[in-house]
């Protein structure tokens, strides 16, 4: 009789305990989902604002250099064919 009731109180003890690591989960869970949302509903888009902010300055200086390029391209031909007029 006192083991029945030894090993019902152990039996009782370990799903209390098996509840309150589910209960613990589930609310881990639920916080790690709402940081995820968070995430992707803010983060992201400031991510995605800078990425085309600095893709768009990346043009910029790209054309700038072209320009740079050709400019002493014509140069040079320029003063080749000054020399040899």
């Amino acid at each position: 009789m006192i083991l029945q009731m030894v090993k019902r109180i152990f039996h009782y003890h370990g799903q209390t305990k098996m509840k309150e690591k589910i209960q613990s989960n589930g609310e881990r869970i639920a916080k790690l989902e709402a940081t995820v949302e968070n995430i992707r509903d803010n983060h992201l888009a400031h991510m995605a604002e800078d990425i085309d902010s600095i893709e768009r300055k990346v043009d910029k200086i790209d054309n700038r250099i072209w320009w740079v390029l050709g400019l002493l391209v014509a140069s040079s031909v320029v003063g080749m064919l000054g020399e040899y007029l």
